[in-house]
């Protein structure tokens, strides 16, 4: 394995299955057994649940080959350097504040809040520039001048495509950051101006024809632009009556189209422009209020440290401070890398490259270590450069000659061979297409390597023939059914091996997963599952603003900031909260009134609700509007006075609407939305801005509340990109007929080739912003962004494909369009019809097999059993829940809590007996130093000498009451086989927690657990506080016993107020 060769730098192209995760691992771990301090490496990735994946693999790695190193590590595991790019900036960004002229303490708004400080910015800036005022600066007015002629142009169109360009630019950064606006360079001179307006004939078929070659009135050749272009915006090829006349029609539509597309080009490059000039004034002013709060956003974080390494003065101070403390870089999924990322990792290591500096003179080798695969790079929407993978190799071949290796994995230990064959004989095909374009794709073939029974597996084709007249949702619906049979079928008569082993078993519902591209067609899978009685969790699923029960909670809120909402009220009265009739509601509506309130309001006599109620709401009789009317009335007036999220909170007890909501998921979904309003409402939002939060997140897919599935033997279903690093025994992709939808609209952001900048490549960003899609259509640079995203189709199918381990089965409707992943197959099978049957003309792979619908009915009428649908059946649909960002898992548990019973004092003073406690266990901290550590330590939280005082009196009574009871002694105090505040990892499926413990002592064979709880308690909580910290206790058992691999585990709740230990 020349990879652990660790005095080179290393780049490996890992492909799918090829044990990338464990490669990086063993770098890691070799650098370890030469004798590197932990401190030294810096192992980079791109989510947090990469990274705790990663330090777990470490872990498990050490504990099992290598005893001794292992405990060493878990003492230093603090130290250990593992992290996200943008934690990695981050902390770059902190602690060269000063140079990055950043607030030190600067915090991270999440992307709800700066979503919603750039919303009102973009509103007051377009309102300022669309009004007029008073004269202002030339730039100011030429902004102004632009919007009013869009929005005179366009109407409420022109608001909605300045928005939409806007925020456009807003979610391409970094990258909009650093873009110029293109400037068009014409491509058609006087010459052709004057061949066409001396064109035989031309002048005399059309009014003013001179005019529209003058400069002032080239605008006009919009008005006739009918006569020689057809409506898709091609020349025309037929002449009307009235154009007869114009000689040679054909080649004068050619080029009046050449003409007038140019003059097209130049009003876009003017209109970008303009464009790019109000949003950096926007972001000017978004900048400016991220300042004056002291907050920087994601994007920020890689952006400013870039910026920093390669403009900042002191740049060259900055790399020393880092180099002194870093000798090896580790990169994961490199081929996710943007250009920023890999400019502050380039920037980081320029003097390692150059083979001089401190370190080589001081016999110092350092090295940088990447793992990728290039053919999984799937984020390209998000800004991830797969040309970067290619770019980085050739660079370090110059830079590193003979110190450098580069290595390409040939092996596939998930996969069987069938699905390899198919794999390799696919992807073969259409990866590495000729054309030296850099964001193609190469491929190498790879082999099966898994180890256990030697079966083929299954490869599946299944293919519906189209019907004419039917619908798509209908289309939708019978695939769905089709998969869902296939699946009962596979359920009852297919068998599989576990890795590793010779013993076959059944397949199970947790084996399987369904792969779509979008979450656009989930219900009918859904609806399918559920008719075939088959479990399912839905990852993500359509998405949480979507659910029923939020559009309830949506028409409330919508409801409370303005009761004339006919609609939301409208919505109210059917929901759950009220159950009315649809008939009773029209019968209402017929009554007097202006708004739907007000006709409830005119149904009865209700003065003497004028003033309105406080208090309990009186009970709701369902059908009875006196009730209802009572009701709303009585959440309008407190909604005034009480903070929303409890209003609704009590709208939902008051109506027992909770019946309605029983699900575990619904549950789950609602205390979600309730804390998304409580957020709001602390960010002081008012609730008319809380209304227009939610107008504008309709749409949006955020995750669904996490609900833990644990154990849960049902079927997946997610989309390709959310499986991405996960294999399942069973991969289904349904609807491989449906064509690709370009992700590129009226705007792009784009890189040219890359150039030499701060002695390193580094390509520019350009914006361009072109309406007319017949000119983007025949624009390069909008082409080549095109070819990109169906290259990256392909890289998604191969994503796809490569998630199976047993048995792969592709479904779809039979299609000829080649823009799809069935196209792809059509290409590389010679997929071809035969008596209306689909065949393959060119694949020889034991396990592939074309399946019909007949064939999967057959298939489902041999095994199929009827079946009753449980009456408690739950749809029950998650989401993979990824580390916090910057809180532990313990952290987030208990300091929100301790914080809210006992207030901000005692959570200060639990921190810190913690810190004392450690390091009193670690034999740093002697018994006649612990008051002026505290002291200290108290000191550094800003407090003051009076509070200092009061806060160690407390320390010191606790500590004798530790003593008195012997725990001080027995648990403390130094002690052999034990350990403080170790940080652990654990992947419990469907969730990763980390954390740390703070004790823990080996007695014998048995593992003792001892967490602090530092706050006052009374013994009559402590049976309560036991129960409620259960969980807590639980994670930590199950991490010992994995650190560790032992079985017997013990935990203990030290409540050191009291000086109890209750086993918990």
């Amino acid at each position: 394995m020349s990879y652990l060769n660790t005095d080179k730098s290393v780049m490996i192209s890992s492909p799918a299955g090829s044990g990338k995760t464990e490669k990086l691992a063993r770098r890691y771990i070799a650098l370890l057994q030469r004798g590197v301090d932990v401190e030294r490496i810096l192992a980079i990735t791109f989510t947090d649940k990469a990274a705790a994946e990663m330090k777990q693999r470490i872990l498990r790695i050490l504990r099992d080959e290598d005893a001794t190193l292992f405990h060493s590590l878990l003492e230093k595991m603090p130290l250990m350097r593992v992290t996200t790019i943008h934690s990695f900036c981050g902390t770059l960004l902190r602690r060269f504040s000063f140079d990055a002229g950043i607030d030190p303490n600067y915090g991270i708004a999440d992307e709800m809040a700066s979503g919603m400080e750039w919303e009102q910015i973009l509103y007051d800036v377009l309102m300022d520039h669309g009004s007029s005022g008073e004269v202002s600066s030339p730039l100011h007015n030429q902004q102004s001048d632009f919007i009013l002629q869009t929005l005179s142009e366009k109407g409420f169109r022109g608001l909605d495509y300045l928005k939409g360009t806007l925020d456009y630019l807003f979610s391409k950064r970094p990258f909009s950051l650093e873009a110029q606006s293109f400037i068009h360079v014409p491509s058609v001179g006087d010459e052709l101006r004057e061949e066409l307006l001396s064109w035989e004939g031309a002048a005399d078929a059309i009014d003013n024809y001179e005019k529209l070659f003058m400069k002032v009135s080239q605008r006009e050749l919009l008005s006739i632009k009918d006569c020689f272009l057809t409506s898709d915006g091609m020349p025309r090829k037929k002449a009307p009556s009235a154009l007869k006349g114009i000689a040679d029609f054909q080649q004068w539509t050619l080029k009046m189209s050449l003409y007038w597309k140019d003059i097209r080009l130049e009003e876009c490059s003017e209109r970008s422009q303009r464009l790019w000039t109000i949003f950096h004034t926007c972001l000017r002013n978004y900048s400016g209020r991220k300042k004056m709060k002291g907050v920087l956003d994601f994007s920020d974080l890689e952006y400013l440290a870039y910026r920093m390494l390669t403009e900042n003065p002191e740049w060259a101070n900055i790399l020393y401070a880092f180099d002194e403390k870093t000798d090896h870089i580790l990169v994961d999924e490199f081929q996710d890398t943007n250009n920023f990322q890999w400019a502050v990792i380039s920037k980081l290591t320029e003097e390692w490259r150059s083979g001089l500096g401190a370190k080589r003179e001081g016999g110092t080798r350092p090295t940088i270590f990447f793992v990728g695969d290039e053919k999984q790079s799937i984020y390209f929407f998000r800004g991830a450069n797969v040309e970067i993978f290619r770019r980085a190799k050739t660079q370090m071949e110059a830079w590193l000659g003979d110190e450098f290796l580069y290595e390409e994995a040939k092996e596939n230990y998930r996969s069987r061979p069938a699905i390899i064959d198919f794999t390799n004989l696919i992807f073969s095909k259409l990866m590495g297409r000729p054309g030296n374009y850099p964001w193609i794709t190469r491929y190498s073939p790879f082999t099966a390597k898994r180890p256990g029974h030697p079966y083929p597996g299954r490869v599946e084709l299944l293919l519906l023939q189209p019907e004419e007249d039917v619908k798509m949702a209908e289309r939708k619906q019978k695939e769905a059914d089709v998969i869902a049979q296939r699946i009962k079928s596979l359920i009852s008569n297919f068998e599989l091996a576990e890795r590793g082993s010779d013993q076959k078993r059944s397949c199970r519902y947790s084996d399987i997963a369904i792969l779509l591209k979008k979450r656009t067609h989930l219900a009918p899978y859904e609806e399918a599952l559920r008719k075939y009685a088959i479990p399912f969790v839905a990852v993500k699923g359509i998405g949480f603003y979507q659910e029923t029960e939020i559009a309830v909670l949506r028409a409330l809120v919508f409801f409370l900031s303005n009761p004339h909402d006919d609609y939301s009220l409208y919505m109210l009265l059917k929901s759950p909260l009220f159950n009315i009739a649809e008939s009773d509601i029209l019968h209402l509506v017929r009554r007097e009134g202006e708004s739907l309130f007000e006709k409830m309001r005119n149904n009865g006599d209700y003065s003497s609700l004028s003033q309105g109620v406080r208090g309990v709401s009186p009970p709701l009789e369902k059908g009875r509007f006196e009730e209802t009317f009572t009701l709303l009335q009585n959440w309008l007036t407190q909604s005034a006075y009480m903070p929303l999220a409890e209003l609704i909170e009590h709208a939902l007890v008051s109506t027992k609407a909770w019946r309605h909501f029983h699900e575990e998921q619904k549950r789950a979904n609602i205390k979600k939305f309730l804390r998304v309003v409580e957020d709001l409402e602390a960010g002081g939002k008012p609730l008319i801005r809380i209304r227009e939060f939610l107008e504008r997140t309709i749409d949006e897919q955020d995750a669904k509340a996490h609900v833990n599935t644990e154990g849960m033997d049902a079927v997946r279903i997610m989309t390709i990109h959310a499986a991405k690093g996960l294999e399942f025994p069973v991969v289904i992709v349904p609807g491989i007929e449906e064509p690709f939808s370009p992700k590129t609209g009226d705007n792009l952001v784009y890189e040219i080739p890359p150039t030499v900048k701060g002695g390193q490549e580094w390509g520019r960003f350009f914006f361009k912003s072109v309406p007319e899609p017949s000119i983007r259509d025949g624009d390069d640079d909008f082409l080549i962004r095109k070819a990109k995203e169906i290259e990256e189709q392909i890289r998604l199918f191969y994503v796809a494909v490569t998630r199976a381990e047993e048995a792969l089965v592709l479904t779809g409707y039979w299609d000829r369009r080649e823009n799809s992943f069935l196209g792809f197959l059509t290409k590389a099978l010679e997929l071809h019809t035969q008596n209306d049957t689909v065949v393959v003309e060119n694949a020889d792979i034991p396990g592939l097999a074309l399946l019909s619908e007949e064939d999967v009915s057959r298939l489902y009428a041999e095994v199929h059993k009827e079946v009753v649908i449980p009456v408690d059946h739950r749809r029950i649909e998650v989401i993979p829940l990824s580390l916090p960002k910057t809180a532990s898992w313990k952290s987030v548990a208990e300091t929100a809590d301790v914080r809210r019973r006992h207030g901000e004092d005692w959570l200060i003073i639990g921190d810190i007996m913690h810190r004392i406690f450690e390091y009193t266990s670690k034999g740093l901290l002697r018994e006649q130093d612990i008051q002026a550590k505290a002291e200290n330590l108290f000191r550094s939280k800003g407090m003051g000498s009076q509070q200092i005082a009061e806060k160690i009196m407390i320390i010191k009574r606790d500590i004798e009451t530790l003593k008195g009871k012997g725990i001080w002694r027995d648990v403390i105090m130094p002690r052999k086989n034990s350990f403080a505040e170790l940080p652990f990892i654990l992947d419990a499926g469907d969730a990763v927690y980390n954390g740390r413990i703070d004790r823990i002592i080996k007695e014998d064979n048995e593992y003792k657990i001892y967490d602090y709880k530092t706050f006052p308690v009374k013994e009559k909580e402590m049976e309560y506080l036991l129960k409620e910290y259960g969980f807590q206790m639980n994670i930590y058992k199950k991490a010992v016993r994995s650190l560790f691999n032992v079985d017997s585990v013990k935990s203990y709740i030290v409540f050191t107020h009291t000086g109890e230990i209750k086993e918990g």
